[in-house]
Order: structure tokens, then sequence, then C-alpha cells
């Protein structure tokens, strides 16, 4: 049987104190020098060394295992999200317990009691805006909870997003130089969810202040329902028919929705609709030749909202504190000027 690489080994492999790495493991890395980093790096790849979580849990009281609720598992933000967050976690020697709710605050309620019953030391949460008890409860418990994307001022907790405001007025100010006569807005049901919301209210803002009688251009869609989708999709094109006009989506997984309607309805864009969404996914650049988005620097939300939990796990800071990233306008062939 081989013999089991111990912290000893590190330390003696590395030529540092045994105390430096169980900093290193213990993720306290800005108490050690970055020569000193690299060298127990070197070592642990060396020698394979897998410290016990269970261990270590025991002895500082910690489980090494922070808590991610996804509230789609589907959507490329989430996927860019988790990679920024794993990202920082392994290299601070800890494990991620993922779920996905599916926006659905049921499931996201059991998922909250779930990881609270295994002891996590944080959690970062893309939440329904549903179970602002259960996340009290949590706060209550002292778990650091840090809320992505979806924010809920009410709770007094770490957020870390887009600034909506920014994103949606500089796309639809270029819509507006454009020319565009109609841009509807295109989302999901609200629900609770903040940044729904959000971009709804600031798409009428832009465009009351402008006069642009497109204000009320609002559809609420549930792409579950095949049939009533597409009619609301067949309505504003037809209410806008003659006029040069545009669709703007809560997010990339509804523009992909729409994509695929106009394809099927024979609808050509750019010449005959332009579309712009939240978000830019793999795909973007290719369907109708390019479709123009609003980029969210995803991988750096996650990686922020791994650094402020872990912040909090530290006793590094003890108030609440917002951040909000800006989006970037990709221009591509979907949005022609009129």
């Amino acid at each position: 049987m081989a013999q089991k690489i111990t912290i000893y080994d590190v330390a003696k492999r590395a030529g540092v104190s045994k105390t430096s790495v169980s900093r290193y493991l213990g993720g306290r890395l800005d108490e050690l020098a970055d020569k000193t980093k690299k060298k127990i790096e070197a070592a642990v790849q060396e020698l394979d060394y897998r410290p016990s979580t269970a261990a270590r849990g025991l002895k500082g009281r910690k489980s090494y295992l922070i808590g991610v609720i996804i509230a789609d598992i589907r959507n490329p933000y989430s996927t860019a999200i988790l990679r920024g967050a794993e990202e920082i976690s392994a290299k601070n020697g800890y494990s991620l317990m993922i779920c996905n709710s599916d926006n659905d605050p049921e499931k996201e309620k059991r998922f909250i009691h779930m990881l609270q019953s295994h002891r996590i030391d944080g959690l970062i949460i893309h939440t329904t805006g549903g179970n602002n008890s259960s996340l009290l409860e949590m706060k209550d418990d002292s778990i650091p909870v840090v809320l992505l994307d979806r924010n809920i001022p009410e709770l007094d907790m770490d957020f870390v997003g887009l600034d909506n405001r920014q994103a949606t007025e500089d796309s639809l100010g270029f819509l507006l130089q454009r020319n565009y006569e109609r841009i509807a807005f295109f989302s999901e049901p609200f629900q609770e969810i903040s940044t729904r919301h959000e971009r709804y209210q600031f798409f009428q803002d832009v465009l009351k202040k402008s006069n642009h009688k497109s204000s009320d251009d609002v559809y609420i869609v549930s792409t579950d329902d095949g049939c009533r989708f597409r009619n609301k999709l067949v309505s504003f094109l037809e209410d806008a028919k003659g006029q040069s006009k545009a669709i703007f989506t809560v997010n990339a997984l509804l523009m992909l929705k729409i994509a695929n309607e106009l394809n099927t309805m024979n609808i050509s864009v750019p010449d005959e609709l332009s579309l712009l969404t939240f978000d830019n996914p793999d795909w973007a650049p290719v369907v109708f030749g390019g479709i123009t988005c609003i980029e969210q620097p995803t991988f750096e939300i996650g990686v922020s909202a791994m650094k402020m939990v872990l912040e909090r796990i530290r006793g590094e800071r003890t108030t609440s504190h917002s951040f909000m990233y800006k989006g970037k306008l990709i221009k591509r062939n979907s949005t022609p000027e009129k």
C-alpha cells in the first residue's frame, strides 16, 4: 500500500514550514509571500496531495464546502459564472455543491435547506426571489450569502451583477440613433426576478423620455406554451407592419426561441426585423449573420462572487457590499441603420 502523503511531506518538499502549508490549504493566501505560495502549489501537485476536508473541518469547524444555486443550468450565463467561481474556490481549498433550481421557488427552497443541513460555509445564489425568509434563516445562522445577478436590497446581502440601467440605456440609445420606429421588449414572466423588472422599467424610462411610441410594446411570454408564444410574436409583427422594427429580449435563451420561430416563419433578419439581446452566447455571431448583444463579463462576475463569500467566511468584512459590472454592446449584422 502506498504511503499516505501528509502536510509534513508537502512542507518538506516545498522547503517551508508546516504553518505556511496550513495557511495555504486554509485559503489564507494573503498571509503568504507569492514565492512561498508557488513553492507550496508546486509541492502539492508533485506529490498529488489531497487534504482531508473532513479533518480540516473538525479542526476549524468548517466544511470547506460552498453552495451554489443556479437558476437555469441550460443558460450559458450560468456555466460561465460557475467557471469563474470554481477557479477561485479551488485555489482556496474549497469545493462547490452546485444545485439547479430551474427558476422554481419550491425547488430552490429545498436546496437552501439541504445545503444548510450540509453545513456549508457560504452560499452563492442566482435566486428566484421567492425565498427571502429561508435566506434570512441562513444569514441568521452566520452563513454568508452572496446574491448573483438578481438583487433583493431589503435582505442587506452581498450582491454582484450587471448595471442594468447602463446596459439598457446604451442599447436603446443605439437603436434610437438608428431610427427604429418600433422596438418591442420581450420577456418571460417577471415573477420576483429583479433583473427582469429592472430591464423592463429602464426600457420604459428610456423610450418615454425619448417620446418614442414603443414604450408600451411590451410582450410577456411563456416559452412553455408554443402557440401563445408564436401568437404574441405574430401580433407585434403585424402591428408594426410597414415600420422599421426591432425586438429587444431580456436574455439570450428567449432570443434563441424567437430566432427559431422567425426561421420557421421565414422572416428575414435584418431586412424585415432587427434583433438585440442581453447576453452574448457562442451562437450569437452565427445566427442571422450575427445578433447584436449586450455582453456581460460573466466569468468575472463568478470570480467576484466567490471572492465576496470567501471574504465573509474569513471575517475580513462584516458589512454588505454590492458591485455592478458594465455591459458591453457588441454590434452585429442584426441591427443595421434604418
